[in-house]
């Protein structure tokens, strides 16, 4: 179980925690993806070596659907996610992990009065990502500095920040 409270010291952007581990990209990153053909160029080579390592997040799966309006979007998110399912690569969160968002978010929503309005939506499934990669063992890679970072502060995960 992690630390309930903030933890000092403890980020490191743009370094792992899980070195040569396991890797789930968060949202943030196929969003990029879909929107600048720039970004996807520079991070192709990149993420087919991470291929042999990388899982996807069912918790990005949903976000991704949720944002595909259309049939032919639907299809682009499915081709992200599909060749994860078919090898079983999915991360999804446990019952351990809603459990211990809902402690954090508590705590955070405490200590951050100021800000209890950020910390719902988009927020909780950054929270939910990133404790299921913990469960597993795997890194963070996202493009998402600020969920992240604060998440950090609360509970020990590997993190990688990405730069556009």
């Amino acid at each position: 179980m992690a630390t309930i409270g903030p933890l000092v010291g403890s980020l490191i952007l743009g370094l792992s925690d899980v070195d040569g581990g396991k890797l789930i990209y968060d949202t943030s990153v196929y969003i990029e993806i879909l929107r600048s053909k720039t970004f996807a160029d520079a991070l192709r080579p990149r993420y087919e070596a991470d291929i042999p390592r990388t899982f996807f997040s069912s918790v990005v799966i949903q976000e991704l659907l949720a944002g595909a309006t259309d049939r032919l979007k639907r299809a682009v998110v499915e081709g992200f996610y599909r060749p994860f399912k078919r090898n079983r690569r999915i991360v999804t969160p446990s019952d351990t992990a809603w459990e211990e968002a809902g402690r954090l978010l508590g705590v955070m929503r405490g200590d951050r009065k100021d800000q209890a309005d950020r910390l719902t939506g988009s927020f909780i499934n950054d929270l939910l990502i990133a404790l299921s990669a913990r469960g597993v063992g795997a890194k963070v890679v996202t493009l998402n500095t600020d969920d992240f970072t604060l998440i950090r502060r609360y509970v020990a995960f590997g993190l990688e920040i990405l730069r556009v």
